[in-house]
């Protein structure tokens, strides 16, 4: 098994904690997260049953027809769905920021073996992404 690497770990809360703010006004929530390390999902408001995980990019929107998410997240992002929540996975590119909404009639992706650890991600095609405004 890999070493945890926090430093990576930090810049993914940073980006988080970014966009933390703006999803609060937008879905009109007051999310949490409990700054578990092993937590699957990012935040979580139980009052409005919204989750939303929040995945830092390297690359532009425009550089890969395919962005990538562990089979994982998406995997427990469909079991709180079971329970009532709308989960959100957002996708912040260089060039802009990006989401969806899971739905499990809708989430028929190919699966790739990738990665440091070589586990299973979800294919996400970017033409299945909505555009979210950002605030300058």
């Amino acid at each position: 098994m890999s070493k945890f690497n926090k430093v990576l770990w930090e810049i993914g809360k940073q980006t988080e904690d970014a966009l933390k703010p703006e999803i609060d006004e937008f879905f009109d929530c007051d999310f949490y997260r409990n700054d578990d390390k092993f937590d699957i999902l990012d935040f979580h408001d139980d009052n409005n049953k919204v989750i939303v995980e929040v995945k830092g990019r390297k690359c532009s929107s425009t550089a890969w027809k395919e962005t990538i998410l562990t089979c994982g997240k998406i995997t427990e992002g469909l079991m709180e769905v079971e329970k009532g929540y709308d989960v959100y996975i957002f996708f912040v590119f260089t060039d802009k920021t990006m989401f969806i909404k899971l739905d499990p009639d809708n989430c028929d992706w190919d699966i790739k073996r990738t990665g440091t650890r070589y586990i299973p991600h979800f294919m996400i095609p970017v033409s299945q992404l909505t555009e979210f405004k950002r605030k300058e």
